[in-house]
């Protein structure tokens, strides 16, 4: 027993172990597996899942390779289905573990996904419509700055993180807030997402609410300055005839007017 090394000592004090070579009185003390899986944060399939160890592997940018490229998750990655905010808001803050074969893998914060991050169009879905929505719109709190440091995220700032953004959506849809508590806290990140919407607040709001809305069109513009990649083109249109020499022309059939249009980048 002195010779063993701590490897062998991590290996013997293992749960599969101790079910396999314990006593009763050993058995007996281990935890129930539900239990056990639940507190590690691993997700249960039946009492087959056997974990190679305890440790949780970083998973790089291109830590998976599958479907002729490298992905940060796994193929088996899935966003929860059903998720309510707080727990939401904890996965885009800080990441989650995720279990994939006989691996647990911490994922980065789903608030730095990129479309390119997600490997079906149904991830990318619902990142876009459920979950960038209202998590985004909680971010822009007055006062709340989130730690440059992942380390720095711990639970009690998920807690009070989570209350001033909750403070700031009851300033901004205090109609969804007449509801009560209980149905409120239940209500999942795509509800979310619909009830802040813009066309549900000119449809369900308050006064109030309806007022903070920005105009259509300021709006419209402001997704577009967001979003850069999105903008196209900024194109001058000219007639055909009116165009200078040393444009490049492309033939466009107006329906309406049957007009030759010529576009240039100014």
């Amino acid at each position: 027993v002195d010779a063993y090394t701590i490897g062998t000592w991590s290996s013997k004090i293992s749960y599969n172990s101790v079910k396999k070579h314990g006593t009763a009185e050993d058995i007996a003390k281990l935890p129930p597996p539900t239990a056990r899986n639940k507190r590690r944060g691993e997700k249960l399939k039946g009492e087959k899942l056997i974990l190679e160890d305890d440790i949780v592997h970083d998973a790089g940018p291109g830590q998976f390779v599958y479907q002729d490229r490298a992905w940060c998750v796994p193929e088996s990655f899935q966003f929860p289905e059903k998720i309510n905010r707080l727990e939401g808001w904890r996965r885009w803050l800080h990441g989650a573990i995720h279990v994939d074969g006989a691996k647990k893998w911490w994922i980065k914060p789903y608030r730095t996904f990129r479309s390119a991050d997600l490997h079906s169009e149904k991830l990318r879905n619902q990142f876009k419509n459920e979950w960038k929505p209202i998590f985004t719109k909680m971010m822009e709190a007055p006062g709340l700055e989130i730690p440059t440091e992942l380390k720095d995220i711990d639970e009690a700032f998920v807690q009070s993180s989570f209350e001033t953004a909750t403070g700031y959506l009851k300033s901004c849809f205090s109609f969804i807030f007449k509801a009560s508590e209980e149905k409120v806290d239940a209500y999942t990140i795509g509800t979310w997402s619909s009830k802040i919407s813009y066309n549900s607040v000119k449809k369900h709001g308050t006064a109030e609410d309806i007022a903070r809305l920005p105009p259509p069109i300021a709006r419209n513009k402001s997704r577009l300055d967001s979003n850069p990649g999105k903008r196209g083109r900024d194109m001058t249109w000219h007639r055909a005839e009116e165009a200078p020499a040393n444009l490049k022309k492309h033939r466009i059939t107006q329906e309406a007017t049957k007009a030759d249009i010529v576009w240039h980048l100014p």
